[in-house]
């Protein structure tokens, strides 16, 4: 009779466990889908500001830009569903947004580099590293009056990922980081708790001069 009865108990605890692990599965889909759908609208909302200023003056660029936007557009609206996509997808992503960035420009307001070295084509949360690029832009080029400089950097390697940034920071009342942009990185933070729990490191530095953000993924 023990033995049966026994049996019967680590059946249903089985299945308890499995109805817990689904429910907290929902609950983790539908936080991370809360947090992507914080950050898209943002980023769109920048890169639609763009074309609005290209358009009203007219500018030839406007065309270019549109295609970017369509680019980005397709991956933001469709391939961000995923918890994950490749490193290579994210790198599309970031080069088109930079390429946006560098349209409405000239080479005497900004020096932008993005350095690659790709030793294994892991997979990464989509969204997470634009955040930092989207405030590097903010802060340290348009409210800075002299040519800004950034300087990015991604690099996977086996079963790790590390991202940095770096900014020059304008020397005038406008270098304070805004409210919005410190929630954007509260949900980068969030979504980093989400899928890489105990897996990831942000560091934060600012000097007098420079903003410095490195995000480390352990895969």
């Amino acid at each position: 009779m023990f033995f049966p009865a026994s049996v019967i108990g680590l059946i249903r605890f089985y299945k308890n466990q499995q109805h817990l692990s689904k429910v907290e599965e929902e609950k983790k889909s539908m936080e991370l889908k809360t947090l992507k759908n914080q950050l898209n609208p943002h980023f769109l909302f920048n890169t639609l500001n763009n074309l609005y200023t290209l358009t009203l003056k007219k500018d030839d660029k406007a065309p270019e830009v549109i295609a970017k936007l369509s680019e980005i557009l397709d991956f933001v609206l469709y391939r961000c569903n995923e918890d994950y996509v490749s490193i290579e997808k994210e790198i599309a992503l970031i080069e088109n947004y930079i390429a946006l960035e560098k349209l409405r420009y000239s080479e005497n307001r900004l020096d932008i580099s993005f350095t690659k070295d790709i030793q294994e084509s892991n997979k990464i949360s989509p969204l997470i590293v634009l955040t930092f690029i989207e405030n590097a832009f903010k802060h340290g080029v348009i409210n800075e009056t002299e040519k800004a400089s950034i300087r990015l950097k991604l690099e996977s390697k086996k079963q790790q990922i590390i991202f940095s940034i770096e900014n020059t920071k304008p020397q005038n009342d406008f270098a304070a980081i805004s409210n919005k942009s410190k929630i954007g990185l509260i949900n980068v933070r969030k979504q980093l708790d989400l899928l890489y729990p105990k897996k990831h490191k942000i560091e934060i530095r600012e000097t007098q001069t420079h903003y410095t953000a490195k995000l480390c993924l352990t895969l």
